[in-house]
């Protein structure tokens, strides 16, 4: 006898590599069987999903969950379970001097887990949009950041930086050099962005930047932002690779796709997938200006089936790759028995989808949309969906 059976949907679940039709049971929180052999067991509740996909929940590695604590957060359960997103983790809106804040007020309040990754800025993204975070050493406390670290590794996963405009007119490399000899002290992954919003300029300074600073990620590190259009990203326009990038990749680097409103493109996209340069994981670098136009990690995703990828690549974007990225693959990201009722029931709708890409200025139509029905979180279930709507005019 089982608390609840999902019965007779499709399960994708790329940790195990399966993509088959099948049930699945949960009991006290936790998957406790899966496959065909269950499909009559007996369940104090039974949730018939045929034709719908059964996954495990989705993780959105690189948003900003941060309402109330930095001007452009959003509010994390409205990014997360109601749009099927079981697990965020916050890309560095707070650094070592607020991350409390963050902690107490944002994270521990929400239903959906949230994660982070602790700014090298003290404060983190708190002068946003405003002022860049990051200027010189004054900005940055080492030892401080270290006493968060230690305090709170349950929820910190990472380090994070922006190699943006600011930091390479102060700083400079060193900046960068600073932030992964924290990573590597603590044994934490450091999380770069790339990309200043304008066009790429003939000798572009902030190319030359990135290059030198994607350089010093290793094994683990996470490039986010690597499909921008905008100055200091690693493919040009006219399908052109910095060799660094291809580099990054072969080292093991975790390639974020990283929506946004500015940092994502399209055409920078179809370069990258022709040339194998296909996406570690899907995220959505959600903020409250970003929200018309992403929409939600599950829209994302489908945006991704129109340029190429399969159904089978997408749900590992979102779901195994972001929990083996957060150290967390053994408790999240599958749906092996014993691990936490993280589910993410969704129907692959067929029509004419709009997509946009923001700031890279593109419009295209999909023929797919993955829409979220239901999602378990430990085991409870509530409603969920998309926010799938035509995007406002590319900026």
């Amino acid at each position: 006898m089982f608390q609840i059976i999902l019965r007779g949907g499709v399960i994708i679940d790329p940790s195990q590599k399966i993509n088959k039709m099948g049930s699945v049971a949960i009991s006290n929180g936790k998957i406790v069987a899966i496959g065909n052999d269950i499909s009559d067991a007996k369940a104090e509740k039974v949730f018939d999903l045929d034709g719908k996909i059964i996954a495990p929940g989705l993780i959105d590695i690189h948003c900003h969950p941060a309402d109330g604590i930095v001007s452009l957060g959003c509010p994390p359960d409205e990014i997360g379970l109601n749009r099927g997103v079981t697990t965020l983790c916050d890309a560095g809106s707070t650094g070592a001097a607020n991350f409390g804040t963050m902690r107490r007020y944002v994270i521990e309040p929400a239903k959906t887990d949230i994660f982070c990754f602790l700014h090298l800025a003290n404060t983190g993204l708190i002068t946003l949009p405003w002022n860049d975070e990051l200027w010189d050493e004054h900005d940055i406390s080492i030892d401080y950041s270290k006493q968060v670290i230690e305090a709170n590794r349950d929820i910190i996963k990472g380090i994070k930086i922006r190699a943006v405009q600011s930091l390479a007119d102060g700083l400079g490399i060193k900046g960068v050099e600073i932030a992964k000899k924290l990573s590597n002290d603590v044994n934490l992954p450091l999380m770069m962005h790339i990309g200043i919003h304008r066009n790429h300029i003939p000798n572009d300074r902030m190319d030359d930047f990135s290059r030198a600073a994607v350089s010093l990620l290793e094994e683990g590190d996470i490039l986010s932002h690597y499909l921008t259009w905008e100055s200091g990203g690693l493919i040009l326009k006219d399908g052109t690779v910095y060799p660094e990038l291809e580099a990054a990749k072969k080292r093991g680097v975790i390639l974020d796709s990283c929506h946004g409103l500015n940092h994502f493109s399209f055409a920078i996209a179809r370069h990258a997938i022709a040339k194998g340069l296909i996406p570690t994981v899907i995220s959505s670098d959600m903020v409250s200006i970003v929200l018309p136009v992403a929409q939600s990690l599950s829209v994302i995703m489908s945006k991704f089936i129109s340029l190429g990828l399969t159904l089978d690549q997408v749900v590992e974007m979102a779901t195994f790759n972001p929990a083996r990225a957060l150290g967390e693959e053994n408790k999240r990201g599958g749906l092996k028995p014993g691990m936490i009722a993280d589910i993410t029931v969704m129907e692959l709708q067929k029509g004419d989808y709009i997509f946009g890409d923001g700031g890279g200025g593109e419009i295209i139509h999909g023929e797919a949309l993955l829409e979220p029905r239901m999602v378990f979180k430990a085991g409870e279930v509530m409603p969920a969906y998309s926010g799938y709507h035509i995007p406002p005019a590319c900026s």
